[in-house]
């Protein structure tokens, strides 16, 4: 008989532990994912940290997630606790502040926490109140409504950080001015006239704005003038001027030796002519400017050498020449020159002539032109032998007149002196120390006065060239020591003469 078929089972003991080890570690997790979604913390603050406002009474607002839970709040502004201030209203706390004066304020919020992950909360921040209109300048000579860039650029300054924006019609082209407030902002302008606004609006919000005309013209003009030889034998100059522009006839200017002259208008272009040039180095330059402020310039320098013979010209440094030597010669004699001479007129001869210059009452500008080249050029000779004055012009006499000169008893004295001081209508005093004038009162300008109309002085004491209107001396040994002439000679005489020139009495 078959054994019947049968299962056997074996009982095994489950272990549980890892079923409790799970649970534990999903309650922990739970636990910390609980404590994390419920960190407290400042979500948000009204107004934003760095941020600028230009509404001086705010309501300053955090967003405090947990603040219900929060325990010991404590909020500051400025330094000063105003928690009592401050409001709450589910996780939003709010305080008002009084009016601000511009400036920098300071905020703080602290709290503490049950939260296990964050036990304290804190919010600092910082923000600016703002209420003032930046300032807007403009550099260059946008400002001016002139502008030669392409694109059309404008410079200056504003407020630091501020936006610059300059339109004009469909076009708008802006940039933030840097730490400095230094800003440039360029904007595609078309050539010609435009109407552009230009507005900077600072971090606060406030904004300057300013309407500007400008003419735009990126091209500078063209520029032609005739070219000067640079040594030239004439005292004479001419020379032609052409200069045009793409937006119209530009502005030519014309310097000759720092002074401004004029051109005249010519239909070919214009015209440019100069005489008694001094002999020496000139510069002459020619420009011309557009509406854009373009400026196309020609500069030349030529030198003047027009003759050898020193008197006859008016003479500046960079001259050259016989002529020279003969100033310089005429320098020594009057104790401004040493050393030896040259026939260039260079920094020591100009330097000589302005000591001659201030020595002598005459402008110091250490050209030899004007009073300068009358008193060094010219000379007053006085022979008491022929009873004649003669004029020089260099070595050439200019022109003689008659005269009187000093009677036995009070003889002309003879010598080299110069001219020290001029007058018309002078008063005649009495020399003081002079027998022959002793209990004379002064007599005034008049046809009585023995001085006539004009005095040139000398530099002997008490002796000059005058007038008088004893016109019977004249030709004869009568005066006290003066040169007498007639009173329409020593007129005539007076406009020739200039404080400085020489007057040398010969016997």
């Amino acid at each position: 008989m078959a054994e019947p078929e049968y299962t056997v089972y074996v009982h095994r003991r489950r272990r549980r532990w890892p079923y409790f080890a799970g649970a534990v570690a999903c309650v922990l997790a739970a636990l910390v994912a609980w404590q994390v979604l419920g960190v407290p913390r400042v979500a948000a603050v009204t107004p934003g940290p760095d941020a600028f406002v230009n509404d001086p009474h705010l309501a300053v607002v955090l967003d405090v997630k947990g603040l219900q839970k929060l325990k010991d709040v404590r909020v500051t502004f400025d330094g000063s606790d105003v928690t009592a201030a401050s409001t709450r209203s589910g996780n939003t706390l709010t305080f008002t502040t009084p009016a601000l004066a511009d400036g920098e304020y300071r905020a703080s919020f602290s709290a503490a926490s049950s939260n296990l992950l964050r036990r304290d909360v804190r919010q600092d921040w910082h923000f600016t109140v703002d209420t003032r209109a930046p300032l807007l300048k403009l550099d260059g000579t946008a400002g001016q409504g002139r502008i030669n860039t392409s694109p059309a650029t404008f410079n200056g300054s504003t407020e630091p950080h501020a936006t610059v924006t300059v339109t004009s019609g469909a076009v708008e082209s802006s940039t933030v001015a840097g730490a400095d407030g230094k800003y440039t902002v360029s904007a595609a302008l078309p050539d010609g006239p435009s109407t552009v606004s230009i507005d900077s609006t600072d971090r606060a919000g406030n904004s300057t704005a300013d309407t500007l005309e400008v003419y735009v013209d990126a091209v500078p003009p063209t520029l032609a003038v005739t070219a000067i030889p640079r040594k030239m034998r004439r005292t004479s100059l001419k020379l032609s001027i052409a200069a045009s522009d793409q937006l119209g006839a530009p502005k030519v200017r014309v310097v000759l030796d720092g002074e401004e002259s004029s051109a005249k208008k010519r239909a070919s272009g214009m015209v440019f002519k100069a005489a008694d040039l001094a002999q020496g180095t000139h510069t002459l330059i020619v420009s011309a400017g557009d509406k854009g402020g373009n400026v196309t310039v020609s500069k030349q320098s030529f030198v003047v050498d027009s003759t050898e013979r020193f008197g006859s010209e008016a003479m500046w440094p960079g001259a050259r020449g016989r002529d020279v030597k003969q100033l310089q010669k005429v320098l020594t004699n009057a104790g401004a020159f040493s050393g030896a001479r040259s026939n260039t007129y260079d920094g020591r001869t100009e330097a000589a002539v302005k000591k001659y210059q201030e020595k002598s009452g005459l402008t110091v500008d250490g050209k030899v032109d004007g009073d300068t080249l009358t008193a060094l050029g010219g000379r007053i000779i006085i022979d008491l032998g022929d009873l004649q004055l003669y004029l020089y012009r260099g070595d050439k006499l200019y022109k003689s007149y008659p005269i009187a000169v000093g009677q036995a008893a009070y003889p002309t004295p003879t010598g080299s002196f110069v001219v020290v001081n001029m007058q018309v209508d002078p008063t005649w005093i009495p020399p003081p120390d002079a027998a022959w004038a002793k209990g004379a009162k002064p007599i005034p300008p008049g046809p009585n006065n023995p001085l006539g109309t004009r005095w040139i002085g000398t530099s002997y004491p008490g002796v000059g060239i005058h007038g008088t209107p004893d016109d019977a001396s004249i030709g004869t040994y009568a005066s006290h020591g003066c040169i007498r002439m007639h009173i329409p000679d020593v007129e005539d005489l007076y406009t020739r003469v200039v404080i400085g020139m020489p007057v040398i009495i010969r016997p």
